[in-house]
């Protein structure tokens, strides 16, 4: 048989492990779907191979607000808008057609309602917020969505000013134009890699872009402390370095690796176990008995070998924080 491509010839592949179809394997079709999750959720998690680093982009985007009628041109960009029924205010970013665009709340505390009668500080200009009309973006939100098949984030990518690489001022370029002469012709590495160390440190001490995060995979947002309007604007870009699982509906030879074949097998098998312990010691024509139990046990046995060789060969090693 061809190797297992596809949820179903994986399933396939495992009943025949187990004897199909010789021996009648009493086990439902939804058990058997409902195992083979389970194993691809615990191969996921700590099967190295299951995951590859990613580095995730992400365009930042801010909030709108849909108008009843195509009056937002008469508010002007830079204006504070005041809802008339709950108090918020926002400085208007972008005003055409029937939406404004605004970064975040002047007050995080206080949101705009559906209804609203919106009136402009500077034109006096008016419009009321239509039903799902209000949308929030990333920095009033202050993270950023993730998608189901991250499993950990590692760090955001530092945010740097756009600064030319030519710039004779940048102190990186004078390390490089001091520095790189010396090591060609006269020295060695070891006054530039101490230099760039130095420079680091000085980074991390005075200005450091690490910025502090939370994710919450069942959430699946990556909230990013930083100050959002002053840092990223909208339409900029954060890339975030994370680890992501491999879709086994895009890559389908996961379906044929050789642990997760192993151990999917062993649950059905634990399924199989179960169902046939109500079973046990009835008699059948023939004087045939029911064992189910011992299934059930050597399930266990091979799921209890097979889970301690993935946490002590393939798990990915725990990231320790020094210095």
């Amino acid at each position: 048989m061809a190797a297992p491509n596809s949820k179903q010839t994986f399933i396939d592949y495992c009943l025949r492990s187990l004897g199909a179809p010789v021996i009648e394997i009493n086990v439902d079709d939804d058990q058997i779907d409902d195992r083979v999750d389970e194993a691809l959720q615990f191969y996921q998690h700590y099967h190295a191979d299951s995951i590859e680093k990613f580095y995730l982009k992400h365009k930042v985007t801010n909030s709108s607000l849909t108008l009843t009628a195509a009056v937002a041109g008469n508010f002007s960009v830079g204006e504070t808008i005041t809802g008339g029924t709950s108090g918020a205010k926002a400085v208007v970013k972008t005003a055409t057609g029937t939406k404004i665009t605004y970064n975040a709340l002047v007050d995080s505390n206080t949101a705009f309602a559906v209804g609203d009668v919106i009136t402009g500080g500077t034109t006096s200009a008016t419009g009321t917020i239509a039903s799902n009309g209000i949308s929030k973006g990333d920095i009033e939100n202050r993270y950023i969505p993730i998608n189901d098949l991250i499993t950990d984030v590692v760090r955001v990518m530092p945010i740097r000013d756009s600064v030319s690489s030519s710039d004779m001022f940048d102190i990186r370029y004078q390390i490089h134009l001091n520095d790189i002469y010396s090591v060609g012709f006269m020295g060695n590495l070891t006054e530039y890699v101490m230099s760039q160390q130095f420079l680091s440190l000085l980074d991390l001490v005075i200005d450091s872009d690490q910025k502090h995060i939370n994710f919450d995979k069942h959430k699946n947002q990556l909230d990013v402390f930083m100050d959002w309007d002053e840092e990223v604007d909208v339409d900029d870009y954060l890339v975030v370095e994370c680890y992501r699982i491999i879709d086994p509906n895009t890559y389908t030879d996961v379906y044929n690796d050789y642990f997760l074949k192993r151990y999917a097998t062993a649950l059905i098998k634990r399924q199989w176990g179960t169902n046939l312990i109500k079973f046990e010691g009835m008699v059948m024509p023939g004087g045939v008995t029911f064992n189910g139990r011992q299934i059930f046990d050597d399930a266990n046995e091979e799921i209890e070998k097979l889970e301690e060789e993935a946490r002590l060969n393939w798990e990915q090693p725990v990231d320790f924080m020094t210095g």
